[in-house]
């Protein structure tokens, strides 16, 4: 039986944990914009830190190799998510978009994708499969390298015992 009732918005979108945060405080499963209000959802926040992210038509990561150090909208969400799961304590990070008229797309951290990607078929079809894309840039002062696929593709390629391992390695 699939449940629906295992992950919720977070409170302001993670905005509680960021005030939190400043303030020297931890709080449990409320970074990012996803939060397990179930425990058996631990795993998957252990190992990611998640931001959704809809709408926006014209913003594409492409934005981050022509903006000319102008602040855009995937600066800003890279810093975002970024941050969080730093403050969180996971593994890595996940982006979620999905531009309207489009198909979503998973953005996750390199770190990440090399781990997940240990079998060498996972590997394959992680960063072979068209349409996947891979992303070296600066972000403020820092360089950041990230993976885009489709979600179709992430769901089909990333098994859950793919994630449980990821999150207790």
């Amino acid at each position: 039986m699939q449940r629906d009732d295992i992950f919720w918005r977070s409170s302001q979108s993670g905005g509680r944990a960021t005030q939190r945060f400043k303030k020297g405080k931890t709080t449990y499963g409320s970074y990012g914009d996803v939060a397990a209000v179930d425990p058996v959802g631990k795993l998957l926040l252990k190992a990611f830190t998640i931001e959704l992210k809809r709408g926006y038509p014209k913003c594409i990561p492409g934005d981050l190799l022509d903006s000319n150090g102008s602040k855009n909208l995937w600066t800003q969400w890279l810093v975002q998510v970024r941050r969080s799961a730093e403050q969180a304590g996971s593994k890595g990070w996940m982006l979620i978009a999905k531009r309207n008229h489009r198909v979503p797309m998973v953005y996750l951290d390199y770190g990440s994708v090399k781990v997940l990607s240990q079998t060498p078929i996972t590997y394959k079809h992680f960063l072979f499969t068209p349409p996947t894309a891979r992303f070296y840039v600066m972000c403020g002062k820092k360089h950041v390298r990230f993976v885009a696929l489709t979600l179709e593709n992430f769901l089909a390629y990333v098994t859950p015992e793919h994630v449980k391992n990821y999150a207790r390695s």
